[in-house]
């Protein structure tokens, strides 16, 4: 039998047990669509994400033989890893910059090698799975992959060890920007460049409106009437309902089967429910709470790409209840709490109302596991 290794994070959180569980395997090459399917099954968390090579790097016989990063001196020298250590201590950094017809570093077991020829090449290339199925894009996921991807060294650190790097992955949407936050050589925050934000539906007929609030189990007095019903997306598409106060945020009893059918007919992904009240004095701007009933997660701690989404919406509307600084509405979207699992999302929102231009989604996220599956 075949062991792919993971590891096992809670992300936009700094404490364990807190946040929106992610499992990571890093090295998944070997793996079929249905053991990813099946092992994502197994784990039982809201995503599992799978780490492969770039398309279009496995059949190149003629790609050079190392990634290489630039070091606080500007020298190139191999991106770090346990095999490297092991098999390629030693090398001068001309080593790293050889072809495969001369002599070779191996960069990971399980990766084909290659040299990253632009800064838009894509370093690794994300598959995020529900326990369902597979989606193009997820928030929690990416940011909690790229920050235990960046503890194996795989990233190149910033001049000093502190500060940031940016890199690009490649998910279903494509090929995106990541920035990652260093202190001391330990990624502390991981962003991403989410798609563009973008209003796909409204629900504006009354007795609509009256249906899904409740499908949540409360009545339609307790929407909050000066914001709409929306799907919206900024690469995964989630269905918005504003509520009138935290406290009936709260206390909302979901009929799975209800809502699951309700924002499925319409496209969407899951219920993003949320208030303009807080828990938190401060930076926060919204609670949320995200309900998936059709994709058999009743509700999620914290979800990145619905929370990206809302931050748009938000400011689109706007509704952020802060004032930009330099074309960019910062803020922070609370989740989980109802859960016991609180959750600190942070929002970057370029645009101004009516024009969103790009939505940043970020936060920190800590290691609680490793182990191995077999396959």
């Amino acid at each position: 039998m075949e062991k792919y290794r993971f590891v096992q994070l809670d992300v936009f959180t700094n404490q364990p047990f807190a946040g929106n569980p992610l499992a990571v395997f890093p090295e998944a090459e070997g793996l079929s669509d249905e053991q990813m399917m099946k092992i994502a099954r197994e784990m039982n968390l809201s995503e599992t994400v799978f780490v492969l090579k770039p398309e279009g790097t496995a059949n190149s016989q003629q790609q050079t033989v190392a990634i290489k990063q630039q070091t606080a001196n500007g020298q190139e020298q191999t991106a770090n890893s346990e095999q490297q250590k092991s098999e390629s201590r030693g090398q001068s950094a001309n080593d790293s910059a050889q072809t495969s017809e001369g002599k070779t570093q191996q960069v990971g077991a399980a990766f084909p090698q290659f040299e990253i020829r632009n800064p838009k090449f894509p370093l690794r290339r994300l598959r995020i799975f529900t326990p369902t199925r597979e989606i193009p894009f997820a928030g929690h996921p990416i940011a909690g992959t790229w920050n235990a991807l960046a503890r194996e060294g795989i990233v190149p650190l910033p001049e000093g060890g502190n500060g940031w790097t940016r890199i690009h992955h490649e998910v279903g949407l494509g090929v995106l920007p990541v920035d990652i936050e260093f202190k001391d050589g330990v990624p502390v925050q991981v962003e991403m460049t989410q798609g563009k934000f973008e209003i796909l539906a409204e629900i504006d007929d009354w007795q609509e409106q009256a249906e899904f609030a409740r499908a949540l189990g409360r009545n339609r007095e307790d929407l909050d009437e000066n914001l709409p019903i929306q799907v919206i997306s900024t690469g995964l598409s989630s269905l918005v309902v504003p509520i009138r106060s935290l406290a009936d945020l709260g206390t909302c009893r979901v009929n799975s089967s209800l809502l699951g059918e309700l924002y499925t007919q319409r496209g969407a992904t899951g219920c993003h429910a949320f208030s303009r009240e807080t828990i938190e004095i401060g930076e926060a701007r919204a609670h949320g709470r995200f309900f998936a009933p059709a994709d058999n997660i009743a509700e999620d701690p914290a979800t990145g790409s619905a929370s990206g989404a809302l931050g748009g919406y938000l400011v689109h509307h706007g509704a952020s209840g802060i004032e930009p600084t330099e074309g960019r509405y910062k803020f922070v979207i609370e989740q989980g709490d109802f859960m016991h699992r609180p959750s600190r999302i942070n929002l970057d929102v370029g645009g101004k109302p009516g024009a969103v231009e790009e939505v940043k989604v970020g936060g920190p996220a800590v290691i609680v596991a490793r182990g191995e599956v077999y396959v």
